[in-house]
């Protein structure tokens, strides 16, 4: 009827604007749900910060396209562009694993080699690191993973204690003591959470001796430990394989992901499973627990 502004593409279709579709909305005084307005004052939103280009190569599915322009962003410390892009990922579609593996990782490992050759000072990568890990939180807040607390292990020999009905798919989250890079453990957090685990984030820099003491309380089927730059001299490896032994004995599966920057080859880290990236961690939990797919997300609201 033409009472909304709008354009014509070359196809044929009508364009609009969210904002043109929002002033409709006032001007007639026209209600909606709260949600859908939320809604769309979100889209508004994230059409001010992602521009034609991008918009271009995310409904093409390029990921190393779009990690280039996440890294751009980061750089740049386009804050809100950061998190318009990763959201706009979440909606074309991409999973939470090819997110973190293919867009996510790329882009701070060209962070990392700049920090490397002096192009960035520590400042600036803390920054940068903070702006990517508020990002994924608020795309965490926003977004719901539908989970049905139905994960069962494959392994009879885990015990469940008889007053937590739910520890057969608890996952804790965590990274060791002198370990403080987060961003790679929040993509393994929501992996978990995408496969329908309950997610314990117990984060980064947490001491052996403190964990073991999470596990006792919380009887998780599953531990995954993110390990990067941790100093793991005698004394510390000496922890770790206590640790490790700790959870053998009490049929927990200790997963370990990272590039471990501080293992020596005279002292190797051993785990049930080594991951590699987010995607052989999301692989490794489908062949070893009986789970039900729930990548399926939607707004919160």
């Amino acid at each position: 009827m033409g009472l909304i502004r709008h354009h014509k593409t070359v196809g044929g279709h009508r364009k609009f604007k969210i904002e043109d579709v929002l002033e409709f909305l006032e001007r007639n005084n026209i209600r909606i749900p709260e949600h859908k307005l939320e809604q769309l004052n979100l889209e508004k939103k994230f059409s001010n910060n992602i521009d034609i280009n991008t918009e271009i190569i995310l409904m093409k599915g390029e990921l190393s396209s779009i990690s280039l322009k996440l890294f751009e962003n980061l750089i740049l410390y386009k804050r809100d562009e950061v998190e318009a892009l990763l959201s706009k990922c979440i909606e074309q579609g991409v999973g939470v694993a090819s997110i973190f593996d293919d867009v996510i990782a790329p882009a701070m490992y060209r962070v990392g080699d700049l920090w490397a050759q002096r192009k960035l000072g520590a400042g600036e990568e803390h920054i940068i690191t903070n702006i990517l890990i508020e990002s994924v939180l608020q795309i965490k807040a926003r977004y719901a993973f539908k989970t049905h607390n139905v994960v069962i292990s494959s392994d009879q020999s885990i015990t469940k204690p008889a007053d937590q009905d739910s520890s057969l798919n608890a996952v804790i989250c965590t990274a060791p003591e002198s370990e403080y890079h987060e961003v790679g453990l929040l993509g393994v957090s929501m992996v978990c959470q995408t496969l329908g685990f309950k997610v314990n984030y117990v984060g980064a820099a947490v001491p052996f001796k403190d964990l073991e003491n999470v596990i006792e309380v919380l009887h998780p089927s599953v531990v995954c430990m993110s390990i990067t730059l941790a100093k793991f001299a005698p004394p510390v490896f000496k922890k770790y394989e206590h640790f490790r032994k700790v959870m053998k004995n009490l049929g927990v599966k200790f997963v370990t992901g990272g590039q471990f920057f501080g293992e020596k080859k005279n002292q190797v880290l051993q785990s049930d499973f080594r991951s590699s990236s987010c995607r052989a961690l999301e692989e490794y939990l489908r062949e070893n627990f009986q789970v039900i797919d729930v990548t399926d997300i939607s707004a919160k609201a």
